[in-house]
C-alpha cells in the first residue's frame, strides 16, 4: 500500500517553518514515508524536505478538517496526518503497520468526565453517549477502504453540524478533535475497520502535557524524552514530539535552528567530507598507536 504523511501549514510564516522542521527531522532520521505539505506560502524551501506542495482548496474556518483530505488529493492508500509542529525521532513504519486495516486511528483514552471542549458529562448527556475520545489531532491516520472512507464523510458531516454540537472552542476555524469524537463515538468502534483509539501509552505522538521536571530535547542526539502527567503520570519517549503549547518555548525554536544549519551542512559538504580538524585529529591519534600501542597503521 503506498503511504504519505501530510501536514498543514497556512497563515503565519511560524507555521512554514515548523513544517519544515517536521520536514528536516524526518529526513533527518532516515524515513522514506513520502512527505506532502498543504500551505498558502510557496515560496519557502519546500522541495528539499518535501515531496509535494498542495495549495489548501477548503475555507479558512475547516482548514482543521482538511486533515482529513489526504485520500482526496493524493494517490496514496494510507496517509498519516501530523501537525505542522512536531518533530520525528523514530521511523513512521511501526505506526502504519499498526494501524494498517483500523480505519480511522487517533491515539488517546475514552472519558467520562472532566473538561474536555467544556463539561464532558454535558457532551455525553446531549449526545446520548457513555463516553468520548479523548485525544490530541496532531496525529490522524486513516487508509483507502470503504469503510474508512465512509467514518471519514462522518467526521465531516459532524463538521457540518458544529454550531449545534454543544462543544466550547474560542476561535472561528472548526476544530477537528471533537468532530472525530463524536463521531467515532457514535459509530466508529461498532464495527471492526472504520477507526481505532490507539492506547496512549504507545506514544507514537506526545505533547508534554502536565510536563514534570525537565524537557529532553535534542535532534542532535535523537533524544526526546521526559515525564509527565497525562491520564497518568509515566516516562515518555515518543515518536512524534508535538510541540503544540512548546511552540513558544527556546528549546523548540533551537531544534529547528540545528535541523536548518544541518540541512545547509548538506548542501556545502560532499559524502564523507573530513573537515581540517577531523583529520588533524585522526593523524595525530595514528601517531599515538604507532607509538605507543605498536600498531602497524
Amino acid at each position: 500500500m503506498k503511504r504519505a504523511l501530510l501536514t498543514i501549514a497556512v497563515g503565519s510564516p511560524k507555521y512554514a517553518e515548523c513544517a519544515l522542521g517536521l520536514g528536516r527531522s524526518l529526513k533527518l532520521i532516515g524515513d522514506t514515508t513520502p512527505r506532502v505539505v498543504i500551505t498558502d506560502m510557496p515560496n519557502f524551501p519546500w522541495a528539499s524536505s518535501f515531496d509535494k506542495v498542495l495549495e489548501p482548496v477548503e475555507p479558512i474556518d475547516r482548514t482543521m478538517l482538511s486533515k482529513l483530505s489526504g485520500l482526496d488529493r493524493l494517490d496514496a492508500d494510507q496517509i498519516l496526518f501530523v501537525d505542522c509542529d512536531c518533530l520525528a525521532f523514530q521511523r513512521l513504519d511501526p505506526i502504519f503497520e499498526y494501524c494498517c486495516g483500523k480505519g480511522v486511528c487517533v491515539q488517546g483514552e475514552w472519558i467520562t468526565n472532566g473538561e474536555w471542549y467544556g463539561n464532558v458529562q454535558d457532551h455525553l448527556s446531549k449526545h446520548n453517549l457513555k463516553s468520548l475520545p479523548q485525544f490530541n489531532g496532531g496525529l490522524i491516520y486513516y487508509e483507502r477502504t470503504p469503510k474508512c472512507v465512509d467514518m471519514l464523510q462522518d467526521c465531516r458531516s459532524v463538521g457540518e453540524e458544529w454550531p449545534t454540537l454543544g462543544f466550547r472552542y474560542d476561535r472561528p476555524m472548526i476544530p477537528d478533535e471533537p468532530c472525530i469524537a463524536l463521531a467515532l463515538a457514535k459509530k466508529g468502534l461498532t464495527c471492526e475497520g472504520y477507526a481505532h483509539v490507539i492506547p496512549d501509552q504507545m506514544d507514537f505522538t506526545n505533547t508534554a502535557t502536565g510536563l514534570i521536571g525537565k524537557l529532553e530535547l535534542n535532534i542532535l542526539k535523537n533524544r526526546c524524552e521526559y515525564v509527565c502527567r497525562r491520564f497518568g503520570v509515566r516516562f515518555v519517549r515518543p515518536y512524534i514530539f508535538h510541540a503544540s503549547r512548546y511552540i513558544n518555548y527556546r528549546i523548540y525554536w533551537k531544534q529547528l535552528g540545528l535541523l536548518e544549519k544541518l540541512e545547509q551542512y548538506e548542501s556545502k559538504h560532499q559524502f564523507g567530507y573530513m573537515s581540517r580538524w577531523q583529520r588533524l585529529e585522526r593523524s595525530i591519534n595514528r601517531r599515538v598507536l604507532k607509538l605507543f600501542f605498536k600498531k602497524d597503521i
